[in-house]
This record gives C-alpha cells, sequence and structure tokens, in this order.
C-alpha cells in the first residue's frame, strides 16, 4: 500500500466480517461531521468535541475548520471500545456497593 494514499474499501477491507458492511455501503470513504454524526447517532456538536479532544479519529486542512473523518477508521474505533456487558454489570454492582 503506497504511504499518503487511502485505499479503497475493497483494497484492503473487502475480506473483513466485523458486521459493520451496511455502514461501509452506506457512507463515503471520508466523512463529514454530520455524517458521523448520523451514522453514531449523535449531536453534531458531540462529534466535533470528540474529535477535538482526540476521541474520534479525524482530520483537518491546513486554514480549514471543518474536520474530515475516514469511515474506516470511525468503525475501528467503535471496534476498539466495544462494551462487554459482563464488565459493565460489575462495574455497576461495585458502585451500588460503594454507596
Amino acid at each position: 500500500m503506497e504511504l499518503g494514499v487511502i485505499p479503497r474499501h475493497n483494497d484492503w477491507m473487502s475480506d473483513v466480517n466485523d458486521g459493520y458492511d451496511a455502514v461501509r455501503e452506506n457512507y463515503p470513504a471520508i466523512l463529514t461531521t454530520a455524517q458521523v454524526a448520523e451514522m453514531l447517532d449523535l449531536n453534531v456538536r458531540t462529534v466535533l468535541n470528540m474529535a477535538g479532544d482526540g476521541r474520534l479519529p479525524a482530520s483537518r486542512l491546513a486554514g480549514s475548520r471543518k474536520f474530515h473523518y475516514v469511515r474506516d477508521q470511525i468503525i475501528e474505533t467503535l471496534i476498539e471500545n466495544t462494551v462487554d456487558p459482563a464488565t459493565e454489570a460489575k462495574k455497576k454492582t461495585e458502585r451500588a456497593k460503594a454507596k
């Protein structure tokens, strides 16, 4: 893969079976803030805040105020931050005991 070139979906993600095929089919490779907000069911302001503080991967062209998002990086962020129900239940129990 050539450095600095964003690969097309078929070039590097075609054999991925992570359950996000519908997202890849319905959204372009480069997303706007509004598209990310729609995809994640978040407010646009929340997406901007998350991009600004690094919770969502984003880039900005020099001299621009507009963020751009790579669809597959957003999907990777979702996969990396998947919540384990068992762990969450344990945390909830521990918080209840601490009160």
